[in-house]
């Protein structure tokens, strides 16, 4: 018996320790295939984060841009408003300024003469605008 028990210890400790050896391999595997699976995630992080960088870079610049459109805009809206009143009506203006000295109390005489209307049409604008 003692005979057996020399045979089957030792082998009962090979077998442990080819179950150890084949248990720390498994894990060695696990742990390599983690490593990749690790490298790979921060590849992509540095490539998300690369590529947010860049959307941003392209916000802030279609930003600027939309500013400098918006700022021609108004400079061309301004210009325009300052065309139409170069291109206004020369006899519009002759009644807006008979409007005026209407409000500032002038009489029918000196609109027809300082606006050169027609002393009807002088009357019509004191009737309506006079006070």
């Amino acid at each position: 018996m003692n005979e057996l028990f020399l045979w089957i210890v030792p082998a009962v400790l090979m077998l442990a320790i080819v179950g150890l050896w084949l248990a720390i391999q498994k894990r060695q595997r696990q742990i390599s295939a983690l490593k990749l699976l690790f490298h790979e995630q921060q590849r992509q992080i540095t490539s998300v984060k690369a590529e947010i960088h860049e959307l941003r870079t392209g916000t802030l610049g279609v930003g600027s841009r939309v500013q400098d459109v918006e700022g021609k805009l108004a400079q061309a809206m301004e210009r325009q408003e300052q065309l139409s009143q170069v291109n206004i009506d020369p006899q519009s203006k002759l009644y807006g300024h008979a409007m005026k000295m209407v409000e500032l109390g002038a009489n029918v005489d000196d609109i027809m003469r300082e606006c050169e209307l027609p002393r009807g049409e002088a009357e019509l604008l004191v009737s309506l605008h006079g006070k």
